[in-house]
C-alpha cells in the first residue's frame, strides 16, 4: 500500500506533472493578459469614443467584481467537480467574455462583459493553483507553484508588448480578439493535456478508471489498487472550516495581506496607463511602461520563491513588500520620464508581483486537500474589496494628484503587508 502524497514527495518529477505544469502556466498566461488589457484599451478607447479617461471606472471595476464572484463561487467548485473540469470551463467563460467585450459600443456593454471575463479568471487562478499544488512534492512545491503563478504577471507584460503591434494594425477591438481567442485555446490545450488532480479523485472518486492511467504516466510500476490517499486529508470540510479555531489566524492574515495587496496591483492596472499618459509619456512608452512592473513581478516571484523553500514565507513576503514599498515612495521624489521611471517599476513590480506569487503559494499550503480551492478562491474573493475599490479611489486621485503622488500614495498599503507578513507562522504551512 502507497499514499499518494508520499508517493508524489518520494519521487523525481515525471513528465506527467511537467505538464500540469506548463498546462496550468499557459492558463496563468491568458488570465494575466486579460487582467491587463483592460486598462491598456481605455486611453485608445476614450479617443474613439470622445470621453474622459476617468469615465471608465465602472468598466475597470467590473472585471475585478467578476473575479470575486468567480473566486468565491465558481473556484469552490473544484472542491466538489474536479479541479481541471472548472479550470477548463472558467478559461471558456473569460475567453467568451474577452471576445465579446469587442462587440462593445457603450460603457454598459464593457462593464457587462468584463463582468463575465473576471467570473472566468476568477474561477481560473484558485483552481490551476490547487491543480499544480497537488502535483508537485513537497520539496519544491512552493517554487513549482509560484512559477506557474508567474505566468499572470508575464501575461499583463505580454499584453504591453502585444498592444503596439495590435493597435498598429487594428483599433481596441483587436486587443481583446487575441485575449479571447487565446483563453479559448488555453481551455481546449488544457482539457486535452492535463489530468485530473490525483488526491482529488483518491479522495473523491476512488474508483475512477482515470486514477490507473495518471499512476502510469506518475509511477508505472506502482500497483493502483495500492494507492490510496490519508483519511483525514480526505475527510469532509465546509468553507466555515476556514474559520474554525485551527484556521481562523491564519485565514484572517490571509485575507489582509490579499486586500491590501490587490489594491496596489489593481491601482497599478487600471490606472497607471492613464498616469504616466498625464505625465506626457508617448503612445508606446506608456504602453510598455504600464508592463514594467508585471515583468519584475515575474522575475520577483522566482527569486522570492527560493527564499521562501530555502528559509521561511514570512522573509520572502516582507522583504517582496518592502522592495515595493521603497521603490513607491522613490516615485515620489524622483522626475517622472521614462528613464526615471523604468528601473523603479520594475522594482515595484519585483517585490509587489513577485510576493503576490508567494502569497498564492502559500494559500495553497495553508490548507487541506478538501478546502484547498475554497481557501484560495476565498481568499482572492476578500481581495477583491482591494481590488473592486482600486480603480474606484483611483479615479478620484488621478483628477486630483500629480502622477508622482497618484501611485506614491501606495507606500501605506505597502508597509501594511509588510506588516502583515511578518505575522506568517511556518507552522501553518499544510504539508
Amino acid at each position: 500500500m502507497t499514499e499518494v502524497t508520499q508517493l508524489i514527495d518520494q519521487r523525481r518529477i515525471s513528465g506527467l506533472q511537467l505538464r500540469v505544469l506548463a498546462v496550468c502556466t499557459l492558463a496563468m498566461l491568458f488570465d494575466g493578459y486579460d487582467i491587463q488589457v483592460m486598462a491598456l484599451a481605455v486611453p485608445s478607447i476614450a479617443g474613439a469614443w470622445g470621453i474622459k479617461p476617468s469615465s471608465f471606472s465602472w468598466a475597470l471595476a467590473a472585471s475585478l467584481a467578476g473575479m470575486g464572484l468567480g473566486s468565491g463561487f465558481i473556484a469552490p467548485l473544484g472542491d466538489r467537480l474536479g479541479r481541471k473540469r472548472i479550470m477548463v470551463a472558467s478559461l471558456a467563460l473569460a475567453g467568451i467574455g474577452a471576445v465579446a467585450t469587442a462587440w462593445s459600443n457603450s460603457l454598459t456593454d464593457l462593464a457587462l462583459w468584463r463582468f463575465v471575463t473576471g467570473l472566468g479568471i476568477g474561477g481560473v487562478i484558485a483552481n490551476a493553483t490547487t491543480l499544480t499544488s497537488e502535483y508537485m512534492p513537497q520539496r519544491k512545491r512552493t517554487w513549482l507553484v509560484t512559477v506557474m503563478y508567474v505566468g499572470v504577471p508575464l501575461g499583463a507584460f505580454s499584453a504591453g508588448i502585444a498592444a503596439p503591434a495590435l493597435l498598429n494594425h487594428t483599433d481596441w477591438r483587436g486587443l481583446f480578439y487575441f485575449g479571447g481567442a487565446g483563453s479559448l485555446l488555453a481551455a481546449l490545450i488544457s482539457w486535452a493535456g492535463t489530468p485530473e488532480s490525483l488526491k482529488f479523485m483518491l479522495a473523491k472518486r476512488p474508483g475512477d478508471p482515470r486514477i490507473a492511467a495518471i499512476l502510469k504516466g506518475l509511477a508505472p510500476e506502482v500497483d493502483p489498487g495500492g494507492v490510496f490517499i490519508e483519511p483525514e486529508i480526505a475527510r469532509k470540510r465546509s468553507v466555515l472550516d476556514l474559520l474554525s479555531n485551527e484556521y481562523v489566524a491564519r485565514t484572517l492574515l490571509l485575507w489582509l495581506i490579499y486586500v491590501f495587496n490587490i489594491f496596489i496591483i489593481y491601482m497599478l492596472t487600471s490606472w497607471l496607463p492613464t498616469v504616466l499618459t498625464a505625465a506626457g509619456w508617448p503612445r508606446d512608452q506608456v504602453l510598455v511602461g504600464a508592463v514594467l512592473n508585471q515583468i519584475g513581478g515575474v522575475v520577483g516571484g522566482v527569486l522570492l520563491s527560493l527564499i521562501v523553500d530555502k528559509y521561511s514565507p514570512k522573509l520572502s513576503l516582507a522583504a517582496g513588500y518592502a522592495i515595493c514599498a521603497v521603490a513607491l515612495g522613490l516615485l515620489l521624489v524622483i522626475p517622472s520620464s521614462f528613464a526615471n521611471w523604468a528601473a523603479l517599476l520594475l522594482l515595484v513590480g519585483f517585490g509587489l508581483s513577485g510576493a503576490q506569487a508567494v502569497l498564492v503559494a502559500i494559500a495553497a499550503a495553508f490548507y487541506p486537500l478538501t478546502i484547498r480551492a475554497t481557501g484560495v478562491g476565498v481568499a482572492v474573493t476578500v481581495g477583491r474589496i482591494g481590488a473592486i475599490s482600486a480603480p474606484l479611489i483611483g479615479g478620484v486621485i488621478i483628477q486630483r494628484a500629480a502622477p508622482a503622488e497618484a501611485v506614491g500614495l501606495l507606500v501605506i498599503p505597502a508597509l501594511v503587508c509588510v506588516a502583515a507578513s511578518l505575522l506568517v507562522r511556518k507552522a501553518w504551512m499544510e504539508r
